[in-house]
């Protein structure tokens, strides 16, 4: 949709009116680099930048700290004398995590997370699946008798 002098007289309105350049560019069905290059075009006020910028740069050289700090290599040897030796015996807690099973029951969510009733099933697991018998049946396919279904199904057809 190229230019006219309506549409140039009505972004000239809504430019006067502060809207900004994407808003002008739905009103008129045009993009906002269309609106932005014509208003530029047709020499328009120029607008300030959306992107907030502080007036005055920060000094590089001041923001650096002027003190060096002194690192814990960097003590003498008088002073490791002067500060008392405190024998500190580290016993940390061992955890096993491979040996320490805990058993929780079924996984089988029952509602929605969302709601307040939400719980799992809570039955005892079968062999190491992470679900009750009843809900194995319903997670896990058995292979041998997906195929068998299918010949099946396409022998009856």
């Amino acid at each position: 949709m190229p230019w006219d002098d309506s549409n140039v007289s009505k972004l000239r309105d809504l430019w006067d009116q502060g809207l900004p350049t994407a808003q002008i560019g739905k009103l008129l069905g045009f993009t906002k680099n269309a609106v932005v290059g014509k208003a530029h075009r047709i020499g328009l006020e120029r607008r300030p930048s959306p992107i907030r910028r502080t007036a005055v740069k920060p000094d590089r050289k001041k923001a650096r700290s002027p003190i060096i700090p002194k690192l814990n290599f960097e003590t003498t040897k008088d002073e490791i004398k002067d500060k008392p030796v405190v024998k500190q015996n580290f016993q940390p807690i061992v955890k096993n995590l491979f040996t320490k099973k805990v058993r929780r029951g079924c996984e089988w969510p029952e509602g929605h997370p969302d709601e307040s009733d939400f719980k799992f099933c809570g039955k005892e697991r079968f062999e190491e699946k992470p679900y009750c018998i009843n809900h194995c049946a319903v997670a896990y396919v058995i292979p041998e008798k997906e195929e068998s279904e299918k010949q099946q199904i396409s022998q009856s057809v």
